[in-house]
């Protein structure tokens, strides 16, 4: 190793061994409390599977695989289709008047905990002013948050808001970058407007449209400022999903073992959907 790769690794070490440390360790550490807990009133007693077993048949996980089902599938296809939507329109749009999408982006730049206080100051049941203006055209707004029935359509919607502007940046620069040269092969074909859309458009930006819901699946998978500042994990378990079942098994009953277990539970259903995503990215690009 000659000098130069030398003073490479002497520099690089620090910050190798630090990233290690911040993230190697407690993977490490919560695999190896999550298969330990307490037997006969001793602590930190090896206990094998028990835990998974425990977890995957309670009612609890039951709800709160539920709710993080439907918030992610949810949450990651409404932004999406609001998102590409805005980019295939933005596209159409004249230059001068693109100043627009600086506000459509406005969403993104507010902080998730801010979002949430905001949102739930104006879905307030009494004082918000969106049951307000409902009221003003003869219609009873719901109790949003606040209500079993509608907390987790209400958390989904705030979630939506928060992120389309994201996927719209992402396949708006998609849609800007693509070549010109089909979409005149398919005029000259006589192709219309739809079908260059099916045919020409979502073919060749399959990579970036891959790209932008792996990205929100994930970011919508682990919300939890939006979720926790309107709702709490409530009414009663509502909007229960998995990050909030672990929050309160490890910080409000101090059961760090369970707590564990559902990042490790969450840690593998990501890793699955990672690599069967990069599956289909590779399938696109052949």
């Amino acid at each position: 190793m000659n000098a130069y790769r030398k003073s490479i690794v002497l520099f690089t070490l620090p910050v190798t061994l630090a990233l290690l440390g911040l993230l190697l360790y407690p993977l490490l550490y919560a695999g190896w409390i999550s298969v330990h807990g307490s037997v006969a009133g001793q602590r930190n007693q090896f206990v094998g599977a028990a835990n998974f077993l425990s977890l995957l048949t309670s009612s609890e996980f039951a709800v709160a695989a539920r709710n993080t089902t439907i918030f992610t599938v949810t949450s990651t296809v409404a932004s999406f289709l609001l998102g590409f939507s805005l980019a295939v329109a933005m596209q159409q749009v004249s230059k001068p008047l693109r100043w627009v999408a600086t506000l459509l982006i406005l969403p993104l730049a507010v902080m998730p905990v801010v979002s949430g206080l905001t949102w739930g100051m104006m879905l307030n049941p009494s004082l918000g002013v969106v049951n307000a203006l409902l009221q003003t055209i003869g219609v009873q707004g719901p109790l949003w948050a606040t209500d079993t029935t509608t907390a987790l359509a209400t958390v989904i919607m705030i979630d939506v808001w928060q992120w389309t502007p994201f996927c719209y940046l992402i396949l708006f620069a998609g849609l800007q970058a693509l070549p010109h040269e089909p979409f005149e092969a398919a005029r000259i074909d006589g192709a219309g407007a739809w079908h260059q859309f099916r045919f020409v458009t979502v073919p060749l930006l399959a990579p970036i449209i891959l790209i932008t819901l792996i990205f929100r699946l994930m970011e919508a998978f682990r919300a939890y400022d939006v979720i926790y500042v309107i709702t709490q994990g409530g009414p009663g378990d509502a909007t229960q999903t998995m990050l909030m079942r672990a929050y309160y098994q490890g910080f409000q009953f101090h059961n760090f073992n369970m707590a564990a277990v559902y990042g490790i539970l969450m840690l593998i259903i990501t890793t699955v959907v990672a690599q069967y995503a990069v599956k289909l990215m590779n399938r696109s690009e052949v």
